[in-house]
């Protein structure tokens, strides 16, 4: 640094060292006037003014609120929810129990029906075999005139089986009866 007017570089020694502390002092000053311009510049960076952090703190407020709200919905919907799967897990078990009758009720009908259909086929079988029993006679009887038709009277009688009922037969029926009953049948 240069030496102010007025002063000599060969005079006083207290001069010369109080300008040298004077120096010292105005470059430390500088010193920290740079290092408080660079604090400044961080701060401008890393800091926020009031108003923007109010209006932060503002939303946040507004987002707690929102979110309280939506947990209390959460809860109330969860607990719609258990409320749901146990019916649910009601109905199921209901559900298999109706399932396990219906299955067993079908069965059972199914088992009645079989023994329905076998009583029907024994019935069926054991009529064929009175039939067959009873149209053997006919048939020897028919089998004479295979080709002459055999009309049946209302009576429910067939005329070829015993001519003596055409002859006999009056409107009383009382000779229709003497027939039917024979000679060794008791009358009724």
């Amino acid at each position: 640094m240069a030496t102010p007017l007025g002063w000599s570089q060969g005079g006083s020694g207290s001069v010369c060292l109080a300008f040298d502390q004077l120096r010292d002092v105005i470059e430390s000053q500088e010193e920290l006037i740079h290092q408080l311009r660079n604090v400044m510049v961080l701060q401008d960076e890393n800091f926020v003014s009031k108003e923007e952090f109010q209006e932060v703190e503002k939303k946040l407020g507004e987002e707690k609120a929102a979110h309280a709200k939506t947990k209390a919905l959460l809860a109330k919907e969860e607990e719609k929810l258990q409320f749901a799967l146990g019916e649910v897990e009601v109905l199921s078990k209901q559900l298999e129990k109706e399932k396990l009758a219906f299955e067993k009720a079908l069965s059972s009908i199914k088992n009645r029906v079989l023994q329905e259909s076998s009583k029907k086929d024994q019935l069926i079988s054991k009529c064929n075999g009175r039939r067959e029993a009873r149209a053997a006679p006919h048939v020897n009887i028919h089998g004479l005139f295979p080709n002459s038709p055999m009309p049946v009277p209302k009576s429910g009688f067939y005329p070829n089986f015993c001519p003596r009922l055409r002859i006999q037969a009056s409107p009383g029926g009382s000779h229709l009866r003497k027939c039917l009953q024979g000679p060794g049948r008791p009358r009724k």
